[in-house]
């Protein structure tokens, strides 16, 4: 069972590969796959999850321009969620996790890739996240869900506006607002409060190391990622954390 459902979730991801990057790009979700640099059609023998990348070496089979090593990271990623959430989550939330952890891992795949998070993985997410607190597809209520909701965009956008009143620069983006906001609508105030305390350890941590490794003064990187990140350590170990405050 194990292998069908990483199989089948090796071919989710890839899909969320090509929502992630024709969403962000503003291209229809519909169509044949194409190679962005030379427009040519990928066959379907270039599209098998994992596989394909690591038979091209990734590169175009007619171009030889590189692929981002984010197509299998993202199928692979997607595929081990999935076995997680199947052994280890209760069957009435599998429908609810499996929507936030296909928004989440968009998020991860245009941000890292663009510096941005399309409003369809976050804005279009909150109204389901509300109905399934409501029809009890979620381990938390209603009430919790739109509480975690105004949390998570409103301490953000404290900390964006305080941020920017003493460095007079943007230092979060909208969408990192509206992701939390989304991510608080599925897992209520403590599930935004832990993604964002993991978001900000994991991210200072990115950031540090590369700023130790190219010598700048300053840098940017994508904070949605680890933000995401933060929700899926909640979402999985969300009884340790709640037993422990």
């Amino acid at each position: 069972m194990d292998w069908i459902i990483f199989l089948f979730f090796l071919c989710w991801g890839s899909f969320l590969n090509v929502v992630g990057y024709r969403v962000i790009h503003n291209k229809s979700i519909l169509g044949r796959s194409v190679c962005p640099r030379c427009s040519r059609k990928i066959a379907w023998y270039d599209l098998i999850p994992v596989i394909s990348w690591i038979l091209l070496q990734g590169a175009c089979r007619y171009c030889k321009k590189r692929i981002t090593i984010l197509y299998p990271f993202i199928e692979l990623l997607t595929a081990f969620l999935a076995l997680l959430t199947y052994h280890y989550m209760p069957s009435q939330y599998w429908l609810a996790y499996g929507l936030f952890f296909s928004a989440l891992i968009v998020t991860i795949r245009t941000d890292f890739e663009t510096m941005l998070i399309s409003r369809y993985a976050t804005w279009c997410m909150i109204p389901c996240a509300f109905l399934l607190a409501a029809a009890g597809k979620l381990p938390l209520t209603l009430l919790s869900s739109l509480t975690g909701a105004v949390f998570g965009y409103l301490i953000l956008w404290t900390i964006a506006r305080v941020f920017y009143a003493v460095r007079k620069i943007e230092g979060l983006g909208e969408g990192d607002l509206d992701l939390l906001a989304m991510i608080g609508s599925f897992t209520g105030i403590m599930g935004a409060w832990t993604s964002l305390f993991v978001g900000s350890f994991l991210g200072s941590i990115v950031g540090i190391t590369i700023l130790f490794i190219t010598k700048k003064k300053s840098t940017q990187i994508p904070f949605g990622p680890w933000l995401a990140a933060g929700a899926l350590c909640y979402v999985f170990l969300q009884n340790h954390i709640l037993s422990f405050f």
